[in-house]
């Protein structure tokens, strides 16, 4: 039971659960105490966030956020960028474990690098939320994706647009990541799952792009050669599968290959959809995950459970965008965020 719920059944304007829908007085106790509680333990805590890349528009959507939260709650939100370098994210972590800030927050480059860091931090009595991608240690809470529902969802869209005698062929690329990334091996997963039930569909390229837009369009040139009937490529990020669909469209084959990714739902992704560079992007939108996560902060911060103690998954919402809506709120910047 929280610190918050125990002090309002004492003060008897808790009942089943709800409060007391007795005087107007009462009811505007309730708020006063649980406002000052919520206050009082934000106020002043230390939070540490190890990205991979504060280059990633997803980052800096989710930093924008918590930034926001930081701001109007007084807490403070420190960024270690390793720029895609493990050593250097190997290091930022063990500096801040050793800091003992009040809440860590980590995206995983894979499934292994940080898993004694994360172990560390735990036993340590520091709660850890990671977002988006997970370490195959489990923590407090993880806010992101359902890589395996993501995976399921691409490969569902090439099963359709690539279905025999649908397209020019039933042949279609997986463009990776970094084949040791949790998005990639779960992703994988759900790929695998659409494959067994459409057995017609031929995955004629599995390689891993390692977020690179332009080693996706190497990769996709490449094929191209090989399998001119090509009919879908799918990847992980829109900002790297817009090299893909440069070499689609160098190739000649735009509106023949279908493209199909995720991404953050900015409006570089949505821009990438209008000019036909990519078909469908599944927008997992960074933003609405920043403030998921924000809620998690707030959550950890106030210090109710013991580090470790319970492991929360939260999974964003999704969205399917082509050409018919991307705008609007399916398409942010980073201005609108702030």
């Amino acid at each position: 039971m929280s610190f918050i719920l125990r002090k309002l059944l004492l003060a008897g304007l808790v009942i089943g659960g709800l409060a007391s829908a007795a005087a107007p007085g009462a009811t505007a106790e309730v708020q006063q105490v649980g406002r000052e509680a919520y206050l009082k333990a934000l106020k002043g805590k230390k939070v540490i966030f190890v990205p991979i890349s504060q280059g990633f528009d997803l980052n800096q959507a989710w930093v924008t956020v918590w930034q926001r939260h930081a701001q109007r709650y007084g807490f403070t939100l420190e960024v270690r960028d390793p720029n895609m370098n493990t050593e250097a994210g190997i290091r930022a972590l063990t500096g801040a474990i050793a800091e003992k800030p009040d809440l860590l927050i980590v995206q995983n480059p894979d499934v292994q690098t940080y898993a004694r860091q994360l172990k560390q931090a735990q036993e340590a009595g520091i709660p850890v939320l990671q977002v988006n991608m997970q370490s195959a240690t489990q923590t407090d809470s993880y806010v992101g994706n359902d890589w395996i529902e993501m995976g399921r969802l691409e490969m569902g869209e090439l099963a359709k647009a690539c279905a025999k005698g649908k397209g020019p062929s039933t042949k279609v690329v997986w463009l990776a990541g970094v084949e040791t990334g949790a998005a990639n091996i779960y992703m994988r997963q759900g790929i695998n799952e659409v494959l067994a039930a459409n057995p017609d569909l031929q995955l004629v390229s599995d390689q891993a792009a390692n977020y690179d837009s332009d080693k996706a369009r190497q990769i996709t040139a490449t094929v191209l050669q090989q399998h001119p009937d090509l009919c879908g490529v799918m990847g992980i990020w829109d900002n790297a599968e817009v090299g893909a669909g440069a070499a689609v469209a160098a190739a000649g084959k735009t509106g023949q290959v279908t493209i199909v990714t995720n991404g953050a739902g900015s409006q570089t992704g949505c821009d990438s959809v209008k000019k036909g560079l990519l078909t469908v992007v599944y927008n997992f939108h960074a933003d609405i995950q920043g403030e998921i996560a924000a809620g998690q902060i707030s959550e950890l911060l106030q210090g109710n459970r013991k580090a470790g103690t319970i492991k929360d998954v939260f999974f964003g919402p999704v969205t399917r965008v082509d050409k018919s809506n991307a705008t609007g709120r399916n398409c942010w910047t980073l201005d609108e965020l702030k």
